[in-house]
Parts: C-alpha cells; structure tokens; sequence
C-alpha cells in the first residue's frame, strides 16, 4: 500500500519541495512500456520517491503487480486502481494512458530514473534538517547530541541511495585487468606499503577500501605499531594520513611520533637543560623532517563514527586522503539514538560497520585498532578471532585481522629492552594468513624487522 509523505512542518507549508513532473512522467510511462524499464524502477525506487501523489498510487499499483507476478501495463494498472477506488486520486484513465508517450526517448530511462532519485534525496534533506531544526526548538538535548543525530540522519541517506546494483562479471573484470595493467606499467599508484617488509609480505600492503583491524591487549604496542605505519607512509608515499585517538591527546601522539623519529626515549626528551645542544640540534632535525608531514591528528574523546566518516570527507575534499587510523574502537560512541538503548555489542557492531562503509566509499584503507578480552591474559595462548572484544561483528566486517601478541617470558608487561612480539593475521580476504615476529623498543615507541622473521602457516 501507498505511503503517506512526511508531514510538513510550519516552516516547510507553502513551499514547493525539489521535484521534477516530467521525469516522474517519464519513468512511469517507461515502466508501463516494457519490462526492462520496468525491472529498472523497481529495483531503485520506492513510492516515497515520487513528489506528485497522482504518480505515488500510479507507482503503488506498478509495485503491487510486479509482486503479484501479473502483467503491468496501462490496463492491468488502471484496473487495479479502479478496483481500489483510486482511479480518479490517480489522474483518471486518460492521463495514465498518455503517460508512455510523456517518455521524450525511451532509451533514456536510467536518466529519468537518476533524476528522481535526485530530487528525492533533497527532499529527504530538507525533511531531516526540518526535524533538526525542531529539535533545536523544542528538546532538551544537548546540542552534541543533536549534531550527532543530524550527522546520523545524513549517512542513513546516503546509506539508502547508494544503488548500484548489478554489475556483468566480464565489465568489473575488465576494470581489474585495466587496473592491474597500469599499476604493472608504473601509470597508477600501487597500494601503500606499511614499509615493514614482512608485515607488507603477508598483507600485500594496504589496500584501498579496506577495513584492518589491529587489535591487542593493553601495552602490547598497537597503537606504536599504528602510528609507526602512518609516519612512514607520509615518509615514504607522501601520502595524507588522518589519525583520530580517542585515548591520547594531540601532544601524545607528536609526541611519540617525535620519539620514534629523534630516536630519544620519553624519560630524555623530558629532562633535558638548555645545555644538550647535541640533543636539542637531533630534536630539531627530527621537527624538520616531520614538520611538512601531511599527519593530522584529531584528538576529540567523544567523537562518533558517523563524525569521524564527515570529516575524513572534508579532509579529502581540503588535502586529500590516502590512510586513516582509529585508536581505538571501543571507545567510540554511538551517533543513533537507536543504538543508545541497545547493548554495547551493537552499537560496536554499528560503528564497525560505519568504518567500513567509509573506508569504501572515500576508497581509503582504514586502521582501526581493537582490544581483546581479558581472558587473553590468563591463557597465555595467541589471539584467536573470538577475542575480540565485545563483538563479533568486527571480524566480519574486517578484510584483515591483525593481532600484536607478547609470547609469555615470565614478565606482565614490557620493559625499556627491546623484545618480540608476534604480528599475527588470523583474518585475510585477499591473501594469507601468517605470522611473523616484530622487534619492539617501547622506550623509542618504535617497531622494526627482526631476522629471519616469517613464521610457517596455518597454525
């Protein structure tokens, strides 16, 4: 059955929203033609798409027939509205069977189609920054919380209106081959290297549109590992790396970027005197290097996926953007008044959804960093899937799994010595599943290459 419009506030009454008569025209009069366009329509809009209500009962009984399996032209439609006393609602006999030849060139459809959807979509806009405004008016939110659901209530359309559809396995093919051809003649940019041989050995680099999940326990050094990754990639690639920690403070994460650079342990970096001139001249040569890096840092505790996907937007459109980290997962909130009464398990599970559905569309991969659970601790086993914490969801979503593990050597946590630490990726869509061992020096904040590193799989 046919939907009612949304409810038009005061401020929207009198106005006419964004709609075009003639393409709304056109898809129904090519939908009652032949079952190509009409096949089209259907699979992309919906009754709400439509602005004049004479084409939402048109589009209805279009809708109704199609699941009915029966015929769907101007006699089939038109009985069916008759037969529901909605004929003369629907403009009567004579325009539903002038509608096919309001179609200007039947070959056009998808266009009609496009631009329906067009109008819809502001329509949509319109009505939820309408609420917003509402809202601003007459709740008593406070004002992050309702920035949070305007910036909800946007990606719910762009989620919607992402339709694509089906595409012929030989045309996607001949996309890759192309890909793959320029990338083999030096024409595209290849993935961007961790700059780790062995990590990249195994994960074949960062791929665009990827979800990497790099998950630990505490202190083991996922988020060094991670920002060790970023600074070489704007290093190495001149690439723009976007870093958002929710634990640490700006001037913590310069800070241990300055320390693996300057190779100068916290505990110096913090007592030095003015007389150090040949630790202030390496501190100096470590900022010259770093200064022009494109790393930007964004430090907000209370920040949202649904955020963190706006303003990676933002930054692509200002700097571009080639990698974005997240420290860490858990800690992110939830932008859907929904998900606020749900358990904590599906708000993860939305916002690791959010990230992947970011790291598609801005064709970006994304690091997100995880926690494992605490039962990890008194095993002393290596990280399985399963633990990572607080949601299942994380894994599926992920193309890579990666786990940080400190093999069990009788001590709980790291000194200021370099020791090993397992690297291990228990998830891999496009590759293998290995291991390997990583030195870790935590007074330097800083991964490197042990020798003879990789590790037999599966294990």
């Amino acid at each position: 059955m046919e939907k009612k419009p949304a409810k038009l506030s005061t401020r929207l009454q009198g106005l006419t929203l964004p709609h075009s008569v003639q393409a709304e025209q056109s898809v129904l009069g090519s939908a009652l033609y032949g079952s190509e366009q009409l096949a089209a329509a259907v699979s992309e809009l919906t009754v709400e798409d439509f602005y004049d209500p004479k084409h939402r009962l048109i589009y209805d009984a279009i809708l109704a027939l199609t699941e009915r399996n029966e015929v769907c032209d101007i006699l089939t439609v038109t009985d069916y509205l008759e037969s529901n006393n909605q004929i003369g609602n629907a403009g009567g006999y004579e325009y539903i069977a002038s509608l096919p030849d309001k179609t200007p060139i039947l070959a056009n459809y998808p266009q009609y189609i496009e631009v329906v959807l067009n109008h819809s979509e502001k329509r949509k806009l319109i009505f939820a920054l309408d609420e917003i405004i509402g809202l601003c008016y007459s709740s008593n939110e406070d004002s992050s919380t309702l920035i949070q659901l305007a910036a909800q209530k946007i990606y719910q359309i762009r989620e919607s209106s992402d339709n694509a559809g089906f595409e012929r396995l030989g045309v996607v093919l001949r996309e890759r081959i192309r890909e793959l051809e320029e990338r083999a003649s030096g024409k595209a940019p290849r993935q961007l290297s961790t700059h780790l041989p062995s990590i990249d050995s195994i994960i074949g680099g960062l791929r665009k549109g990827g979800l990497y999940i790099l998950a630990s326990r505490p202190g083991v050094g996922k988020s060094a590992l991670s920002l060790n990754i970023g600074q070489n990639v704007a290093n190495f690639e001149n690439a723009t790396v976007a870093v958002f920690s929710l634990e640490m403070s700006k001037a913590e994460v310069a800070t241990r970027i300055l320390i693996s650079r300057s190779k100068m342990p916290l505990k110096k970096l913090e007592t030095l005197r003015m007389k150090d001139e040949v630790s202030w001249q390496e501190i100096g040569a470590a900022l010259g290097d770093l200064y022009s890096k494109k790393i930007f840092i964004d430090d907000r505790s209370a920040i949202t996926a649904v955020e963190i996907h706006a303003r990676c937007r933002q930054l692509q459109l200002q700097h571009s953007l080639d990698l974005v980290i997240v420290d860490y997962l858990q800690l992110m909130g939830s932008a859907s008044r929904r998900s606020l009464a749900e358990n904590r398990q599906q708000q993860i599970a939305e916002i690791s959804r959010t990230l992947k559905v970011m790291a598609r569309e801005l064709d970006v991969p994304v690091i997100a960093l995880s926690q494992l659970n605490r039962e990890i601790d008194k095993s002393g086993r290596q990280p399985r899937l399963a633990d990572l914490r607080e949601s299942g969801s994380i894994e599926q979503d992920a193309d890579v799994v990666m786990f940080l593990h400190k093999p069990q050597d009788g001590e709980d946590d790291f000194s200021d010595q370099e020791a090993d630490v397992e690297f291990i990726v228990e998830k891999n869509r496009q590759g293998q599943t290995r291991k390997t061992i990583l030195k870790f020096n935590p007074s330097l904040m800083t991964f490197f290459e042990a020798e003879d590193t990789m590790l037999e799989a599966p294990f």
